[in-house]
């Protein structure tokens, strides 16, 4: 791959994350208005209203048929990218704080690097360790010297909150290891399938989810969340994760979601008023370290 590629890639996978890492502020705004069901099916109805034109276009004049194989892998990735993601996301969230959430999604590049080493059988190139040893410190650093007193939550429900945010990234890492199963299925093409398992996947718990009391009292207001993961979270950020994962490793474009909580703890910081401390700069800046580092081509593997 040549130059502008890598870069091209990296600009994709940098601006999905900075929009993944803003959907975990949103979801601390809809965990606290939807039941998680509920609000998870809102979120992929408005993602199937926004990419069915768009793939429609791009299956007209490039038609793919899956093959049985890339069908499997397209389910997994719903499953673990679309569905779990999010309802973890929103149960762990009702718990704890979104700063905390997005401090938690940094340990997401050592994972998909650790997975894909046994499953893609991925050789990790020495700087791309020096980049997870980055990014692994940098969420240290936060993690030792965030006040846990900052929260309105118990200790202990904070602790499962986060606990579940760990699981959602685990989702999220498998979700990117799988993508790297389906090479022949395009961006479009790719999103638009998992938009729509999702969806048949999380419908049926919406029904047994969702307080039909309470509908008549949502307002306009409510509904803007959930048109935003609709939009950016789903449809534009699934596009460009999907077309730049495709033209990098898996362990490169898990340093990429290194971005998720430096955007979520800045925009927690302009949304939602939490604190931004120095501990907080400083572990952002050793995370976009790690990514550097990581997206550096090393001569030697490990």
């Amino acid at each position: 791959m040549n130059e502008h590629n890598n870069t091209s890639a990296y600009f994709q996978l940098f601006l999905a994350m900075a929009i993944v890492g803003s959907t975990i502020v949103i979801s601390k705004l809809i965990a606290d208005t939807f039941p998680t069901f509920f609000g998870t099916s809102l979120t992929l109805i408005i993602a199937l209203i926004g990419i069915t034109p768009l793939y429609l276009y791009h299956n007209k004049k490039n038609k793919i048929t899956p093959t049985k194989s890339d069908w499997k892998y397209l389910v997994l990735q719903s499953l673990t990218g679309v569905v779990l993601f999010r309802v973890l996301s929103f149960y762990g969230l009702k718990m704890t704080s979104p700063v905390d959430a997005g401090i938690i999604t940094s340990t997401t590049p050592a994972i998909i690097a650790l997975i894909a080493m046994f499953l893609l059988k991925e050789r990790i190139s020495r700087n791309m360790w020096i980049g997870i040893v980055f990014a692994i410190l940098g969420v240290s650093i936060i993690n030792l010297f965030t006040d846990v007193h900052n929260s309105v939550e118990s200790v202990n429900n904070k602790f499962l909150g986060n606990l579940i945010i760990i699981f959602a990234v685990v989702c999220e890492a498998l979700f990117t290891i799988f993508r790297k199963k389906t090479p022949n299925i395009p961006a479009i093409h790719g999103s638009f399938h998992i938009i729509w398992i999702g969806l048949l996947l999380s419908v049926p718990f919406a029904f047994l989810d969702i307080d039909y009391s309470a509908l008549r009292n949502y307002s306009f207001n409510d509904f803007l969340p959930i048109l935003y993961y609709g939009v950016f979270g789903s449809v534009i950020a699934f596009f460009l994760w999907f077309d730049g994962v495709s033209k990098v490793s898996a362990s490169v474009a898990g340093l990429f979601t290194g971005v998720m909580p430096v955007s979520a703890v800045i925009l927690s910081f302009l949304l939602l008023n939490e604190t931004i401390e120095w501990y907080h700069i400083i572990g952002i800046g050793l995370v976009l370290m790690g990514i550097y580092f990581g997206s550096k081509k090393g001569k030697r593997k490990v």
